[in-house]
């Protein structure tokens, strides 16, 4: 898991400063509309909890349940499900 996570998120001190949340959220993308729960959240972007593969370098607006607020982000990779862990992607924000 720390192979991905460093690929997934390079710069190691927002790796040290991340945090658990949360939240329902959408992910809106030119064609498509993906739900999923943010999970770890950092100064550089979030791991956004679907089963939804969309592939790395995506950009799209990111918007929290409920809220009519949208933050730009960029899809940086996606994890399959494996054993006490979700599939997802990893966001950064734009």
């Amino acid at each position: 898991m720390r192979r991905w996570f460093r690929r997934l998120f390079p710069d190691r001190r927002a790796a040290a400063a991340r945090e658990p949340v949360f939240f329902e959220a959408r992910l809106e993308l030119d064609v498509v509309d993906v739900d999923g729960v943010a999970r770890d959240f950092g100064p550089g972007g979030l791991f956004f909890a679907t089963s939804a593969p969309i592939a790395a370098g995506v950009r799209g607006q990111l918007r929290r349940g409920g809220s009519a607020d949208r933050v730009p982000v960029r899809v940086t990779g996606h994890r399959p499900a494996g054993p006490g862990r979700p599939a997802g992607l990893g966001l950064a924000f734009e």
